[in-house]
């Protein structure tokens, strides 16, 4: 009778290891695929994200070739602006003053004159 108690033991506990052991692997593989839904879902989030910049981008692209062309610049100021095509163009001479604007116009050297020759454009002298 023991060795039939033994048995039934045996039998009994490797049955409960069993059935502990299968329970464990559903709850493992439902943790897996739980982490692969999760990991699906924000892999969906970014390329949705990276598909509304890219759209974005091209409209923006679009608009700066539109805005940088010649021709839309030219009716842009004619229209909004008011402005009209020049038809002749002219130039105007500008002479040029020969003066120097420097503290010391004669040719000696600053060493003779002391500190205060560097200072005297602020003292209007």
């Amino acid at each position: 009778m023991k060795k039939d108690t033994n048995g039934k033991i045996k039998v009994t506990l490797s049955f409960i290891l069993g059935f502990g052991l299968i329970i464990s692997l559903v709850i493992g593989l439902g943790i897996l695929r739980f982490h692969a839904a999760r990991l699906a879902y924000y892999l969906e989030s970014v390329n949705q994200s990276i598909q509304k910049y890219s759209d974005e981008e091209v409209i923006l692209r679009q608009e700066l070739s539109a805005l940088v062309a010649p021709i839309r610049i030219y009716s842009y100021c004619k229209e909004s602006l008011g402005m009209q095509k020049v038809v002749k163009a002219e130039t105007l001479p500008v002479r040029m003053i020969t003066k120097t604007f420097t503290a010391s116009q004669n040719n000696q050297p600053s060493i003779l004159k002391g500190w205060r020759s560097g200072l005297a454009w602020l003292l209007g002298k």
